[in-house]
């Protein structure tokens, strides 16, 4: 199997297929990394030395698709799985080239209705709609990472023609969650801590509505002594110190920048903040789950109500609104958020569940039941 895209070193969505590539490599699965662009092998320490890559070298969409259908004659995978809209169309492109007997699987980890910066622009929005619309149905099916994804991509954007898939990737490993046992060195986390502190991890992007966070925590000062830990990077890293200054709340907010294992932080904190305008299945949410740290998150499209179940494993509060978010970190603070199962609440996300029913709606005969024949050898 051929799992294509640009990728990056890190990221949510390299993380759950990295969490699904060690069950398939586990189970006799030939995988193989084929990127281009400026992509790069993601987590190259945690890939397993038996993963291929291949760099095709490309740039434009063009180039990229005659590049990669020539990858597909030549190492004739089974299956060819693209990771995100660009390498949609990239793979898509390659469907009426001759000579390629792969299967080609587009994957949508993102909703594209309730993208802001699509809203914005009008004609942009159009655009892409049009693109998914030509270009998805000329593959052999498409996976949606959430019901809120499917509903976006069949009633939002119009998408016919293709069989629409949900499977929920595998957010969840022991192997990944096994890394929060790790040592945090901060003093806000020793073990006399003074007062408890609230943890977010996620790029700083406006997607994340940071903002809102900082404002929703400043009203959570004039309650009770808190701390407020912000682990990531991104481009408005300068205007959220800045807002933070302006409200007077700096010294009680880390911006610990990126951390390329965020799960002690998150494992130690007394609660975990999701402060998105728009998602598909969200990483950080289900992980923290995992660790059993008590959520807050805003109910935006989509993940946080499907991951929560309308809020039995989790506060759930209205997005851009910092009074609700500021009262949903104050009620589980006081302890009296949602009581729950943890293993319960991320069965449905497990990595090793996300991998087999990725791997049967292949059609690869995985050995559910251990047998690894199947799967093993060339040409997977």
């Amino acid at each position: 199997m051929a799992i294509f895209g640009a990728f990056r070193v890190w990221g949510g969505t390299n993380r759950r297929l990295l969490n699904q590539i060690h069950s398939w490599v586990h189970w006799g699965l030939n995988v193989e990394l084929v990127t281009y662009r400026d992509g790069v092998k993601f987590y190259p320490d945690e890939v397993p030395k038996s993963v291929g890559f291949v760099q095709l070298g490309t740039q434009g969409k063009l180039a990229s698709s005659f590049a990669l259908w020539s990858y597909m004659r030549r190492r004739r995978p089974r299956v060819v799985l693209s990771v995100n809209h660009i390498s949609n169309l990239v793979l898509a492109g390659t469907w009426r080239l001759p000579g390629v007997t792969s299967h080609r699987y587009l994957s949508v980890p993102n909703t594209f209705g309730e993208s802001e910066k699509l809203s914005q622009e009008p004609r942009r929005r159009a655009r892409k709609f049009r693109q998914i619309c030509h270009f998805y149905p000329r593959s052999d099916g498409v996976i949606a990472v959430s019901d809120g994804v499917r509903e976006d991509l069949l009633n939002t954007v119009g998408l016919k023609g293709v069989e629409v898939t949900r499977i929920y990737s595998g957010s969840v490993s022991p192997q990944a969650l096994k890394r929060a046992e790790e040592p945090l060195e901060h003093p806000w986390f020793g073990d006399h801590r003074d007062r408890p502190v609230i943890v977010t991890v996620g790029r700083l992007v406006p997607q994340k509505d940071y903002a809102n966070l900082l404002r929703a925590f400043a009203l959570v000062l004039e309650e009770r002594p808190a701390r407020l830990v912000i682990v990531g990077g991104g481009r408005e890293s300068e205007a959220l110190e800045a807002l933070a200054r302006e409200l007077k709340i700096l010294e009680h907010v880390c911006f610990a920048g990126f951390q390329a294992n965020p799960y002690p932080w998150m494992a130690k904190a007394d609660v975990f903040a999701l402060s998105s305008r728009w998602e598909g299945l969200v990483n950080v949410l289900l992980e923290a789950l995992g660790l059993g740290t008590p959520v807050v998150s805003t109910d935006c499209p989509s993940g946080p109500r499907e991951i929560l179940a309308d809020g039995r494993y989790g506060i759930l509060v209205p997005m851009q609104d910092p009074v609700a978010l500021a009262d949903g970190l104050l009620t589980t603070l006081r302890g009296d958020g949602p009581i729950y199962r943890t293993e319960e609440a991320v069965a449905p996300f497990m990595a090793e569940t996300a991998a087999r029913n990725y791997l049967d709606y292949f059609g690869l005969g995985i050995a559910s039941h251990g047998d690894q024949s199947s799967v093993s050898g060339g040409g997977s």
